[in-house]
C-alpha cells in the first residue's frame, strides 16, 4: 500500500494513501497539491464519461477548496455536478445514480479541524482501487497534465436533492418499515459534531417517527469535540441521553460514513456493534443469505452471527476499498468495518451511516426490549484498540518478528500487517493508512483479557 508523507515539513504532514489525500489546509494541503491530484484523477477517468460529481463535508476550509476543484475539472473538459455539503456515501451514491465518470469528496474524514483532503470515487461508486490510486499518484508526480481546449469547456450544475435521493434509497430497502418503527415513538439524541451529517441523519430519524434532540447539528465545520466518534469524544451525547431519558443516542463522524450508538443508560454500545446489529437485521430479520465481509480489525461477533445463519464471514485488509473489492468479488450481501461503517450493496458498496441507522433502528423496533438488551442478545466480544508512535521504529521488522514467533502457534494472516487468531482471542498489528502510527487491536470475551493481549503485543 502506497503511504507517503509527501510534505517536507513534519509539522504539516501531507498523507497520500489509498484513503486519498489529506493534509493541513493552507499548509501542506495547498492549491498546488489540489491541482496535481485533481488533474491526475480527471486525466485517469477521461475514458469513463464526461461528468464528475463533487461534494464536501462541512470543514471550514471547504469554501476555498471547492472552487479550485471545480475550475480544474472544467479545465479538464468535464461537467461538474456539485451536490454541496453532503455525506461521503451520498457522493458515492450519486456517482452511481448519475452514471458519472467519477466523484470527488472534499473531506478529511474524522481528522481534526485544521485538516482537509480529497477522496476519489471510481465510476462504479466504489473508491478508487489501490491500482487506480497508484496510477493517479504517478500522473500527479509527473506534473504532465493534458488540459482541454476552451471550446470543450464543461459547466457546473448544482444538484440540491442528493440527500433526499439518498434517504429515499435507504427507505426503499426491503424490510424497512417506517410505520412499524414510528409506532415505537423513539426519542433519540443525535450528535453529528457539526459535520456534514446533521441534515440527513435528522431527516432520516424523523422519517422513522422519532423525536430528535440534536446536538452539534449545524454543518458549519466547527467541530464541537474531537471528531472521531469513539467513547472518549462522546461524553456530551452520553449525558444528553441520560438527561432527556432518550431511548438511544446516535453519533456520526464529519463525513458520515461511520455511525455509533449509545444505549438508554448513556453507555456507548461500542462501534463494533453497529455492523454486528446490521448483520443480525439483514440475515435474521430480512432473511438474506450470502457472504458477509469485514476488515481484519473487526469483531468476531460478525463471524458468530454469520455462522448462526449458515453464512461465511470473509476478511479483507483495512481500508474501505479493500472491503468493497472483496464484497464485489464474493457477491457479499452485507459488509463493513468495525469502526461503525456498514456497507450494503442494495444502496451502494461504501460505508454509510444513514444505512447503518436504518438497519439498527429497524432491528431495535422488532426487539421487545431496549438497545442495551438488544446488544446483550448478540455474541459478546470486547475489543481494545491501542497505538504505538511509529517514529524511529521499523514497523515492517517488528511485524515480521511477531509473525515468525506466532506462525506455529495460531492462525496467522499477513494480508495486512499481521493478524493472529485463536479460539479465545485475536490481535492485529498494522501500520496506519492515515497516521504515522502502528495500531495494535485485540479482541477477547472480556475487556480485561483483550487489554492483557494488546499490552502483551505492545511490549513486543
Amino acid at each position: 500500500s502506497h503511504v507517503k508523507m509527501s510534505s517536507t515539513s513534519p509539522v504539516y504532514p501531507l498523507m497520500v494513501t489509498i484513503s486519498g489525500v489529506r493534509g493541513i489546509a493552507g499548509k501542506s494541503f495547498t492549491p498546488a497539491v489540489i491541482n496535481a491530484y485533481i488533474s491526475a484523477f480527471a486525466q485517469l477517468q477521461r475514458t469513463k464519461g464526461s461528468t464528475i460529481v463533487v461534494g464536501r463535508d462541512s470543514r471550514v476550509s471547504g469554501p476555498w477548496v471547492t472552487p479550485i476543484v471545480h475550475g480544474i475539472l472544467l479545465a479538464m473538459g468535464y461537467n461538474v455536478v456539485d451536490v454541496g455539503i453532503v455525506p461521503t456515501p451520498t457522493v458515492q451514491f450519486i456517482v452511481m445514480q448519475k452514471k458519472a465518470a467519477g466523484g470527488i469528496v472534499i473531506t478529511s474524514s474524522h481528522n481534526p479541524i485544521e485538516w482537509n483532503g480529497l477522496k476519489f470515487i471510481e465510476n462504479d461508486g466504489l473508491f478508487l482501487s489501490p491500482e487506480g490510486c497508484e496510477e493517479m499518484f504517478q500522473i500527479a508526480d509527473s506534473g504532465k497534465f493534458d488540459y482541454t481546449s476552451p471550446q470543450d469547456l464543461g459547466v457546473v450544475e448544482n444538484y440540491p436533492s442528493a440527500i433526499e435521493d439518498h434517504i429515499n434509497a435507504v427507505l426503499a430497502l426491503p424490510c424497512i418499515d417506517t410505520a412499524q418503527v414510528a409506532s415505537r415513538k423513539y426519542k433519540v439524541c443525535l450528535d453529528t459534531v457539526n459535520g456534514a451529517g446533521g441534515p440527513i441523519m435528522k431527516q432520516l430519524l424523523e422519517k422513522f417517527g422519532c423525536t430528535v434532540i440534536a446536538l452539534n447539528n449545524e454543518p458549519n465545520g466547527k467541530f464541537a469535540h474531537t471528531p472521531e466518534p469513539i467513547p472518549e469524544n462522546l461524553g456530551q451525547l452520553c449525558e444528553a441521553v441520560k438527561e432527556h431519558k432518550a431511548d438511544f443516542g446516535v453519533a456520526t463522524d464529519p463525513d458520515v460514513d461511520r455511525c455509533v450508538f449509545i444505549d438508554e443508560t448513556g453507555n456507548p454500545i461500542g462501534e463494533e456493534y453497529t455492523l454486528a446489529l446490521s448483520v443480525e437485521f439483514w440475515l435474521g430479520v430480512c432473511g438474506k443469505r450470502g457472504v458477509i465481509c469485514k476488515n481484519l480489525s473487526s469483531s468476531k461477533a460478525n463471524d458468530d452471527i454469520a455462522k448462526k445463519y449458515g453464512c461465511v464471514c470473509e476478511k479483507a485488509a483495512v481500508g474501505e476499498i479493500n472491503v468493497a473489492q472483496k464484497m464485489v468479488q464474493t457477491k457479499a450481501v452485507i459488509g463493513g468495518e468495525g469502526n461503525g461503517g456498514v456497507m450494503l450493496p442494495d444502496v451502494h458498496i461504501g460505508r454509510d451511516a444513514p444505512v447503518a441507522l436504518a438497519l439498527v433502528i429497524s432491528l431495535l423496533a422488532r426487539h421487545e426490549g431496549s438497545l442495551k438488551s438488544l446488544k446483550a442478545s448478540l455474541p459478546q466480544w470486547s475489543i481494545v484498540k491501542m497505538k504505538v508512535n511509529a517514529a524511529g521504529i521499523n514497523a515492517e521488522e517488528v511485524i515480521e518478528k511477531v509473525r515468525g514467533d506466532w506462525q506455529p502457534k495460531a492462525v496467522v494472516s499477513t494480508i495486512d500487517g499481521v493478524h493472529i487468531e485463536t479460539d479465545e482471542w485475536w490481535v492485529h498489528l498494522r501500520k496506519s493508512n492515515t497516521e504515522p502510527i502502528i495500531r495494535v487491536i485485540a479482541e477477547a470475551q472480556t475487556e480485561a483479557r483483550a487489554t492483557e493481549i494488546a499490552t502483551q503485543f505492545m511490549a513486543e
